[in-house]
């Protein structure tokens, strides 16, 4: 992947750190995108030690806030005129219900809107990239999706549902920007990691819920490492056998069970309609 140029969020943890390092061992040029900025810098060094690439770089994103997304496409835009992969990877699963600063339940804004409107903001230098790749890691364990009440104004909130739909909404949106990009050659993969249960996505579980995840483990449970690895091949491979909007597990395209076009175009609508509130949060 020499002269290529990545953008990974959540770079720093899990999944998305190991794809952060084996992409590296590759040549490209990553681009950590991070909350923490100290823990990153962390893996930088670790990054940069065992790979040898000098070529990976921290910035801060915080996909809750517009304003830090906005600020981490606008410095990326003065050092780079190009993006040839972005791997929308950084996730969320919390207990509690809270709206975001723009009215939307906060796992909904983190795992979908903030990487809408990053994908968005970043759409030349994609193109700049033809052909160039946008990879949304989304999950087997989806669905329950209203996009009526994404908020839970109608139902009562549930942190497993709440995480559930986001990861229904990223297969859903996969496939329309699919669509919206395939004369730009721009292709959208979104895949599954499988069950990792050593990321610290499920920090937020109770005593029972963390022993039900040891069982699940032993189960069907996988390491970081694969988990991480169609992440690795969609970025890197030079041909997906798969179709362009398609959902993997394994390097291997999967039947997606919400393939629904009119659907999917409706949620595209509700997340713009919810993402044009951001320039009265940027104001």
């Amino acid at each position: 992947m020499k002269d290529k140029t990545v953008i990974i969020t959540g770079a720093n943890k899990g999944i998305g750190k190991e794809a952060a390092k084996q992409i590296a061992k590759l040549g490209a040029k990553v681009y950590m995108a991070c909350r923490s900025i100290d823990s990153a810098n962390q893996v930088r060094e670790e990054i940069i030690e065992e790979t040898g690439n000098q070529n990976v770089f921290v910035k801060h994103l915080d996909l809750a806030s517009m304003d830090s997304i906005q600020k981490f496409a606008d410095d990326f835009k003065q050092n780079e005129n190009k993006l040839d992969v972005l791997i929308n990877n950084a996730g969320l699963w919390t207990k509690t219900k809270k709206l975001s600063e723009i009215g939307v339940e906060y796992t909904f804004t983190v795992n979908v809107l903030g990487h809408q409107f990053l994908t968005n903001l970043l759409l030349d230098e994609l193109k700049n990239a033809a052909p160039s790749r946008i990879i949304n890691v989304a999950s087997h364990f989806a669905g329950g999706l209203d996009i009526d009440d994404i908020n839970f104004e109608k139902r009562n909130y549930n942190e497993t549902l709440a995480y559930k739909q986001t990861k229904q909404a990223n297969r859903m949106l996969t496939r329309e920007w699919a669509r919206r990009l395939q004369n730009d050659g721009v292709s959208v993969y979104s895949m599954t990691p499988g069950f990792v249960p050593s990321t610290e996505l499920f920090r937020e579980q109770n005593i029972f819920g963390k022993f039900l995840l040891k069982v699940f483990a032993l189960i069907e449970g996988r390491t970081i490492e694969e988990g991480a690895d169609t992440i690795v091949w969609l970025a890197s491979s030079d041909k997906i056998n798969g179709s362009n909007g398609g959902f993997f597990n394994q390097r291997k395209e999967e039947k997606c069970k919400f393939n629904d076009p009119d659907e999917e175009e409706k949620l595209w609508n509700k997340v713009e309609e919810y993402l044009s509130f951001v320039d009265k949060v940027l104001a």
